[in-house]
């Protein structure tokens, strides 16, 4: 199988054939975060993207990712009396619409110039993972959005399967985006997709269960017995634990706040140590949400951990037959010194030359782990997510 590229209008349709002549495409797919995909070639043959434009990527019969061009660089140059013209044009998937809204305290209030106050201080919601997903997006971003200037017309939302437990969640001005990633973690994946299904372009919705797959979609070198896929590279990342004791305050006044406590007893016992971290809770008094909520940021933070290999060709494993982005699989690492705490498939990135089908790089871990993450950049961006709550909660 080989890659095709198609591209569209503004408006969702195909505005050209599959395109032909380009060079080469690096696709970095991310559980819930928007995939980004560089495309490069000659400029006569990427010039039909400009702004406004996107393209459909598919794996043979497969529609990988669907979005819109972000970046545009061009370069020329003469080697001896010939001119090279090259472009490089990078795209962001469909689903980063979902971090163009923010979450307001009361959906239906329009903002203007002229300064107007939200009538409560918090949209506060108790339902289904899945349900608090789909309201707070239509609410925000549907089609039928309570303020009209913030819909997005195209967008088609599905029926809602009550599914990843039941939670309560207070919105405040947080990126809409940022809110379903945490409402899907470690059930579901969300992305928004070019769907032709009715024959009209349209930008679809969809909802994912992620699978548990690590007793049999296990990766590892050629000895490991339980292999089924095989390492042809890798590497890991572990780093000290940002905390093994989140502590939240309840919404209670001085004296009278209760402070609850969750520890992770496998950091602890690795580490030697303990290290305690405050997270904010003074919106909510109820139980369950604040343990939900010290339970995440321990996750994050408890001995984050990064898994690096690419899949060698061997082995009876196929990406996106066996196992997809989001899914938990089994890693069998020589000598690791923690076990992987967070077996969670992460990105999946996949470097192809036309006419090849490439071969993709996994990254598993804790959530946040990324290629080209590095202990200082993981935290740099967790400390400006705390500053952001910090002032939305204001």
């Amino acid at each position: 199988m080989t890659w095709r590229i198609t591209p569209r209008d503004a408006d969702l349709g195909r505005t050209h054939a599959q395109l032909a002549g380009w060079t080469e495409l690096e696709l970095v797919e991310r559980y819930n975060q928007p995939c980004t995909w560089v495309l490069e070639g000659p400029s006569s043959v990427l010039r039909v993207f400009t702004a406004g434009t996107g393209c459909i990527l598919h794996d043979g019969d497969y529609q990988v990712a669907s979005g819109q061009a972000r970046l545009f660089d061009r370069r020329t140059e003469y080697a001896g009396n010939r001119l090279q013209d090259t472009m490089t044009v990078g795209f962001v998937e469909d689903t980063r619409d979902l971090w163009t809204r923010l979450c307001y305290p009361d959906p239906a209030h329009p903002l203007t110039s002229t300064p107007s106050t939200f009538a409560t201080a918090y949209d506060t919601r108790t339902d289904s993972r899945e349900d608090l997903i789909l309201g707070y997006t239509a609410d925000n971003l549907g089609p039928d959005a309570l303020v009209a200037s913030r819909r997005l017309a195209q967008l088609v939302l599905p029926v809602s399967l009550g599914r990843g437990g039941t939670t309560t969640r207070k919105a405040r001005m947080e990126k809409l985006g940022d809110l379903v990633a945490g409402l899907g973690e470690g059930w579901g994946r969300v992305r928004i997709v070019h769907d032709e299904a009715t024959g009209t372009p349209r930008l679809l919705m969809k909802i994912d269960t992620v699978q548990d797959l690590s007793a049999d979609v296990v990766f590892g070198s050629p000895g490991v017995a339980r292999a089924a896929g095989y390492f042809k590279r890798w590497g890991y990342t572990l780093a000290d634990p940002e905390m093994t004791d989140a502590i939240g305050f309840d919404a209670n006044e001085k004296v009278a706040r209760q402070a609850t406590r969750v520890s992770s007893a496998a950091a602890i016992s690795l580490w030697k140590r303990r290290t305690e971290v405050l997270v904010d809770q003074s919106e909510t008094d109820d139980t369950a949400q604040i343990l939900d909520a010290l339970n995440e940021k321990l996750a994050e933070g408890a001995t984050p951990t990064s898994v690096e290999f690419t899949v060698s060709a061997g082995g009876d494993l196929r990406y996106r037959r066996d196992y997809n982005v989001g899914s938990r699989v089994g890693v069998e690492i020589p000598d690791l010194p923690h076990e992987v705490s967070d077996n969670t498939i992460r990105e999946v990135i996949t470097k192809v030359r036309r006419g090849e089908s490439g071969k993709p790089s996994l990254v598993i871990g804790t959530p946040g782990a990324e290629r080209r993450s590095n202990k200082g950049a993981a935290r740099l961006n967790k400390a400006l997510l705390r500053i952001a709550k910090m002032e939305r909660s204001r």
